[in-house]
């Protein structure tokens, strides 16, 4: 997908959740100020109610329970102008009645006590009917308290905005409960105008957004299309390319780092040309990045120098093929390179079937021994499960054992050479110290071995193992050897 399409896309979804969110936030708020507005009204109604009633006939009628008494009656009549009174625009009361609770009743029941629909109605409620609501919105637990329920409330005769009130005696003992019915097809009506204007609304800006958004991603497109076949042009090898945009924007000021970083390219072609006889691409980088001068010219400095070599290599050999024997090698090089690189190493050079890896060059690592142990551990077990692997794809190869070994020490680096061939590596008694330990690897019968010196700086974050001290050709002095103890 393109990206003028992807932030088209992007771009009215965004807006479509934005103005969603916003219309669901100002609906869910309108919705409430509506129900509280209401339910404010119907329980004040509900209060206006409880008071106005006459106490005294109310306790005559729960004791006759007659519907034809005077008393039931006037309470009725009563009822029936506040319901009439509030028969309004703003509110719509369609019942008012009064619950009597039910005596001796474990799930606190009530009854109509008197009901102020017209007589014959098919929505009137005799005395003594058991009010089903009553158990719904759990009056019970609210007995004593003016209550309205936060939901709306859906019984037989429709759905509703209910509010109770309390009907205390002159002496502050509770008679019963009035119950107001607000209609509430009303209010509903009242939201549903709101979603659809909110839908209006919403259709207008989509529309509004649709527009801008394609204008606006294709000035986008456009300047990104004029961004890609520059850039295209500059990857594909063409530096004199210059990408003009006047846009006065974030693209113009990509255009012009382009253009800049087009410049550096063409003088880094330069350096690089110069650098083409080095063969580590890491320490040419290196060069390049810190500005140093091509010289012949070196420095000393404290390194740790890995060598390692397949044992037993010219026998090997003997059993294939030059061209299976290099396939092998290669797939063991590459899996070796890729150990020491992770490990911050430097492949100096492959010694035939061995390698010489530098550690701290040509940048300081102060963790140079650790990183050169951690990588010779790491290279006996890529050996191991490379020979694994072999083996699993049915090539018939013996199994194969490596030497390593390692020495810390000063060495002096740099480009040795001619004018006309260099190569960056180093020189001196440590580099010829690491060859000599890694030569005693098959003498002592361990993968690994390395130097006092290295040993100092990882007693304390590896197990390893004193394997006594060795003679060294060329050294009047034994040296100290150690392995890693997890070998063994």
């Amino acid at each position: 997908m393109k990206y003028r399409t992807k932030n088209y896309i992007t771009l009215i979804l965004s807006i479509s959740f934005s103005i969603l969110f916003c219309l669901g936030v100002g609906y869910y708020q309108t919705k409430k100020i509506i129900l509280d507005e209401l339910r404010s009204k119907v329980v004040s109604v509900a209060a206006d109610a409880a008071i106005t009633l006459n106490k005294e006939d109310i306790l005559k009628l729960q004791q006759s329970h007659n519907d034809n008494s005077l008393e039931y009656l006037k309470i009725q009549q009563q009822l029936r102008q506040i319901r009439d009174v509030n028969r309004r625009s703003d509110i719509y009361v369609k019942f008012i009645y009064l619950l009597n609770p039910l005596q001796n009743q474990q799930n606190s029941q009530y009854e109509y006590l008197v009901d102020a629909e017209e007589t014959g109605s098919k929505d009137y409620s005799p005395i003594g009917q058991i009010a089903e609501e009553a158990s719904t919105v759990k009056l019970k637990e609210h007995l004593n308290e003016i209550y309205s329920p936060e939901e709306f409330i859906t019984d037989a005769w429709g759905t509703w905005l209910t509010a109770y009130a309390p009907v205390y005696s002159n002496n502050g003992k509770y008679l019963a409960t009035v119950g107001v019915n607000l209609y509430a097809n009303h209010v509903i009506a009242r939201m549903h105008k709101l979603i659809d204007y909110g839908l209006i609304s919403f259709s207008f800006t989509l529309a509004i957004a649709i527009l801008f958004g394609w204008f606006l991603s294709k000035q986008q497109a456009s300047a990104l299309e004029t961004l890609h076949s520059g850039v295209k042009k500059i990857g594909a090898g063409d530096l004199t390319t210059k990408i003009d945009i006047n846009s006065n924007d974030e693209f113009s000021y990509l255009a012009n780092e382009i253009n800049q970083m087009t410049i550096g390219l063409q003088q880094r072609e330069k350096m690089q040309q110069n650098f083409a006889r080095y063969v580590s691409k890491h320490v040419m980088d290196s060069i390049i990045k810190n500005g140093d001068d091509l010289t012949l010219t070196g420095e000393k400095r404290k390194i740790t120098l890995l060598f390692s070599d397949i044992r037993q290599f010219t026998h090997i050999s003997e059993q294939y093929t030059p061209e299976q024997v290099v396939r092998y090698l290669n797939e063991y090089f590459s899996a070796m390179v890729e150990i020491i690189f992770r490990n911050n190493g430097v492949l100096d050079k492959f010694i035939g079937d061995g390698m010489m890896v530098e550690f701290g060059v040509p940048l300081e690592d102060e963790e140079q021994e650790l990183n050169a142990v951690k990588t010779a551990l790491e290279m006996v077990q890529g050996v191991e499960e490379l020979t694994k692997k072999w083996r699993s794809q049915g090539k018939k190869i013996p199994e194969i054992k490596i030497g390593v070994g390692i020495h810390t020490g000063l060495a002096v680096i740099g480009n040795i050479g001619s004018e006309k061939r260099s190569e960056y590596t180093a020189i001196g008694d440590t580099v010829n110290s690491a060859s000599r330990i890694e030569q005693l690897t098959k003498e002592l019968h361990t993968p690994i071995l390395f130097s006092e010196k290295t040993a100092l700086a990882i007693k304390d974050k590896m197990k390893i193992k004193f394997m006594g001290e060795q003679e060294i050709r060329g050294k009047a002095d034994k040296i100290k050897l150690y392995t890693l103890e997890e070998l063994n």
